[in-house]
């Protein structure tokens, strides 16, 4: 009788040896697109800032130019509250899209791969304003509710 319960009290262990060492290594795989993207894919959290010095100095008299201020005040913007990219005017909008073809425009035509990275970013940036402006839904108040009887 003493034999057994060693006996079963072996094999329990091994088992649950084997189960744990299953649960160590398995891996889950996350194949997202945003899992393939650094967090600097964008001109967000602070790289803002470093994208202006760059500008600044690369393209000095263009950081003077009302389509990089326009450019930098919405994209500012949309790093304090995203939400208030929402509430923008269509004209604000429409100077915004403007004033990005024309910072994207300066970015490819630099050289080095400094450069290449801010356009990549600069570019992501505006597809991503630009996409929570054609994705926004009404607001609850702009609807008209009709009473169903």
């Amino acid at each position: 009788m003493k034999t057994r319960s060693i006996f079963a009290s072996v094999i329990l262990a091994a088992g649950l040896t084997i189960s744990q060492a299953n649960a160590a290594t398995t891996t889950n795989t996350d194949d997202s697109p945003a899992n393939t993207k650094p967090a600097s894919a964008m001109l967000v959290n602070g790289n803002q800032t470093q994208f202006a010095v760059y500008v600044g100095h690369s393209l000095g008299k263009f950081a003077q130019t009302t389509q990089w201020v326009d450019f930098m005040n919405v994209v500012m913007l949309y790093n304090q509250n995203p939400a208030a990219v929402l509430k923008l005017s269509p004209a604000d909008r429409a100077t915004f899209n403007e004033a990005s073809a024309v910072v994207l425009k300066k970015l490819a035509s630099q050289k080095g791969t400094q450069a290449a990275d801010y356009l990549n970013q600069a570019h992501r940036t505006t597809r991503l304003i630009n996409f929570l402006w054609d994705v926004n839904l009404p607001q609850v108040d702009d609807l008209q509710v009709t009473e169903i009887q």
